[in-house]
């Protein structure tokens, strides 16, 4: 008798999985834009391009901080991650207004690191 589970205990356990799965779902589809921004801000850094550059960072801030409001786990340590990322890309911002390539493309690929561990925990 307990050695099978009943119908209404099964489906229980599947519901509270599934949200997690489409969850997980939407934020892949974030991880590999932040992924391609982030390789195409140290491009136009590489290149000296600022304007396209302050353009991207910007835009990176914004989907950090979309997925830093969402509700992951505060403690988490792919929120740490994140919030590590976000660190980067403010600093690229900050290098590109005082017009500091060298340190915006060393800031921007520190962001890339963080990132590929995000990247890395949702795959």
């Amino acid at each position: 008798m307990s050695a099978r589970p009943s119908p209404d205990s099964a489906q229980g356990s599947s519901e509270p999985a599934a949200e997690p799965e489409q969850k997980r779902g939407l934020e892949l589809t974030g991880t590999k834009d932040i992924a391609s921004n982030t390789r195409e801000l140290m491009i136009q850094l590489g290149r000296g391009n600022l304007n396209p550059a302050r353009d991207l960072a910007r835009r990176l801030q914004t989907e950090l901080n979309i997925i830093l409001s969402s509700d992951l786990d505060g403690d988490s340590s792919l929120r740490q991650h994140v919030r590590q990322t976000m660190f980067a890309i403010e600093d690229v911002l900050a290098l590109v207004e005082q017009s500091d390539l060298r340190g915006a493309s060393a800031a921007a690929r520190d962001a890339a690191k963080e990132w590929r561990v995000v990247s890395v925990a949702n795959s």
